[in-house]
């Protein structure tokens, strides 16, 4: 994806040098996989079984596990425990990081040396 942010980095680099820095952690990494899968069932059963609007709380369902995680396993002082705070780089490139990383893990492509 050579789409760049006003650092002017792509977001593969974004990915492997800043985001990954920032969720080392294994309970980190598994509230952000919870919170993925949790939204992805909560569309899901928003769109066949449970009424439409049970979609209002996928922000929540989707973001909370995650912030969780930076809370009590990867704090950082420098960006806060609420990472969408952040204004170094696109919010996009966090939402779409955090399942590129779900997706690595759960296909055993996730490595800590990279």
């Amino acid at each position: 994806m050579a789409t760049t942010a006003g650092s002017g980095i792509t977001f593969g680099t974004f990915y492997r040098t800043v985001y990954r820095e920032d969720h080392r952690h294994p309970a980190n990494l598994a509230l952000h996989i919870l919170g993925v899968v949790l939204g992805a069932g909560l569309i899901a059963a928003s769109l066949t079984v449970w009424p439409l609007w049970a979609l209002l709380g996928f922000p929540v369902v989707h973001a909370l596990p995650g912030l969780v995680g930076h809370r009590f396993f990867d704090r950082n002082a420098a960006v806060g425990d609420i990472r969408v705070t952040r204004g170094d780089h696109p919010l996009w490139w966090f939402i779409l990081a955090n399942h590129r990383m779900a997706a690595e893990v759960l296909t055993g492509r996730w490595s800590k040396g990279v």
